[in-house]
């Protein structure tokens, strides 16, 4: 069960941002952890700052991509900053790619690596992913399934597990979004929840993550804030 002073942390947290932006539907590099289908474009920057709350600690991350064409972005991101005794802080340096299948049902395949760097001299790693993602007719529900690859320096053993997403729009501005990675690892959660763009380059997303074991970590709130630059 959540503390109480976290609990508060999330909802002053949530309310400072909806108040800061409602005068600012969208970026999305991840749906929650799993990578998105969605891609930066060309000569834009997309940043975005994670925060999540557990019952003994919150965990924030900050990502940045720049699009450089060709369907495919340069990734930066800095995972658990802030955090107390957590041995996978790391920066992670690397891309991704998505190559449209079919225009109609925005089929696309999806692939990337990251190189992660550990900040707390535990070495290099690796970090790759591949996956389909399709969007169904007239529900407009896109799907997305596949593999991730990932090793000790950032996840606490070696991984190879599915990685999972589903996208409901409700509106134009509203969706109902949820991912998950499969398997005992830190970032083994299933995270349902909602994305609200305030505007096409603004958006923030709210969930609720769910372990799959109790050695994966704390259940707890997840908030991003997401936005894109143009440097044109």
């Amino acid at each position: 069960m959540l503390r109480k002073n976290n609990l508060i942390i999330f909802v002053l947290v949530l309310s400072s941002i909806l108040i800061s932006f409602c005068d600012s539907v969208s970026a999305q590099q991840t749906i929650f952890n799993v990578p998105s289908a969605d891609i930066t474009e060309k000569n834009k920057i997309f940043v975005q700052h994670e925060s999540q709350f557990s019952d003994d600690f919150g965990l924030f991350t900050n990502y940045g991509a720049y699009g450089i064409g060709k369907y495919t972005e340069l990734d930066l991101t800095l995972f658990g900053v802030g955090t107390k005794n957590i041995n996978n802080e790391v920066l992670g340096v690397g891309f991704k790619t998505a190559l449209p299948l079919h225009e109609k049902t925005e089929t696309k395949f999806t692939f990337g690596s990251l190189i992660p760097i550990s900040l707390k001299g535990n070495g290099v790693g690796g970090y790759t992913y591949s996956h389909l993602s399709t969007r169904l007719p007239r529900l407009q529900t896109r799907i997305t399934s596949g593999v991730f690859i990932g090793t000790n320096v950032l996840f606490g053993r070696d991984v190879i597990c599915n990685i999972s997403g589903i996208e409901q729009p409700v509106t134009k501005k509203l969706s109902i979004i949820m991912d998950w990675y499969s398997g005992k690892h830190s970032n083994g959660f299933l995270i349902p929840g909602f994305s609200y763009a305030f505007n096409p380059a603004l958006v923030l997303y709210a969930g609720y993550q769910i372990a799959n074991n109790r050695s994966n970590g704390k259940n707890g709130f997840v908030i991003e804030l997401a936005k894109i630059f143009s440097l044109k």
